[in-house]
């Protein structure tokens, strides 16, 4: 990662107005152009998957971290260079239900005896239940490991 990617992502982590999720967000996309040959696979759950949670998240409160992702393209145009793709796909998809049904989906395919369904009612219990984003994130996670692959 290049000591510009660094320093902006210190910077995004004091900044107040963005929120975990859209940090964590930032984090992984600005990562991820860090590793050789996609290693960071290895590390993490498959890319399909991350990005389908995260936009999956992202749409429980799309109007907000919309706003958060304009102030990072704003006050720290390295990082958002990263998350660019990410941003356009929430813009462009005005029709949430259907990219959301789309990510569900994904995710569903990856976990054995899960529906669409499930996946969506859990993301939605989560988010009412959690203080924030990335909390919700974190459960869905659980709830997904606990489920048998």
């Amino acid at each position: 990662m290049s000591e510009k990617k660094f320093d902006e992502l210190q910077k995004l982590y004091d900044c107040t107005k963005i929120g975990s999720l859209v940090q964590e967000i930032c984090e992984y996309y600005s990562t991820q152009d860090g590793y050789e040959d996609n290693s960071y696979q290895d590390e993490i759950e498959p890319t399909e998957i991350v990005e389908s949670v995260y936009i999956l998240f992202c749409l429980q409160s799309r109007e907000q971290i919309l706003d958060e992702m304009a102030l990072v393209q704003k006050k720290y145009p390295t990082i958002y260079s990263s998350i660019k793709p990410l941003h356009n796909t929430l813009l462009i998809n005005m029709d949430y239900r259907s990219l959301e049904k789309n990510c569900a989906n994904k995710i569903a395919d990856h976990v054995k005896d899960t529906t669409c369904e499930d996946v969506l009612s859990h993301a939605e219990m989560f988010s009412r239940s959690s203080h924030n984003l990335a909390e919700a994130e974190d459960k869905f996670y659980s709830w997904l490991h606990s489920r048998s692959r």
